[in-house]
Formats: C-alpha cells, sequence, structure tokens
C-alpha cells in the first residue's frame, strides 16, 4: 500500500516540477522588482539604512531565485 502512495505522489511531484521552476523565476523578478522599489524610496532620505539593505537583499535572492530556476529547468 505504501508503494502505491508513494508512486502516486512521485508522479504528482514529478508533474508540477517545470511549473515550480517558472514560478521561481517569476518570484525572482518580483523580487528584483521590490529591491529596485526600496532602493529608489531610499534615495528620499538619509536615515533609513534598513530599506537600503532590504533593497539590496531583495534584489540579491531574486538574482538568486531566477539564477537557479533557469538551472533547474
Amino acid at each position: 500500500m505504501e508503494q502505491i502512495i508513494e508512486k502516486t505522489v512521485d508522479k504528482w511531484l514529478e508533474s508540477i516540477s517545470t511549473g515550480l521552476y517558472v514560478y521561481s523565476i517569476g518570484f525572482g523578478i518580483v523580487l528584483i522588482i521590490s529591491g529596485v522599489i526600496l532602493l529608489l524610496k531610499k534615495r528620499g532620505s538619509k536615515d533609513k539604512k534598513g530599506i537600503f539593505y532590504g533593497g539590496l537583499v531583495c534584489i540579491i535572492v531574486g538574482i538568486i531565485a531566477i539564477v537557479s530556476g533557469f538551472m533547474q529547468m
């Protein structure tokens, strides 16, 4: 019984795997856009270093997500 369930789950995960890679690329693009918005928001204020670092982190994680999605395809 366990083998039947395992085979069913494996087939299901294999069928959605390519969709997850595309989702990863899309999520990376959204993160990069969010990071750029945060960096542009930082230009107006001089005291908010957290926003600047948050923007940089978003951009870096977005780039990693896009590269990872392309490599897994």
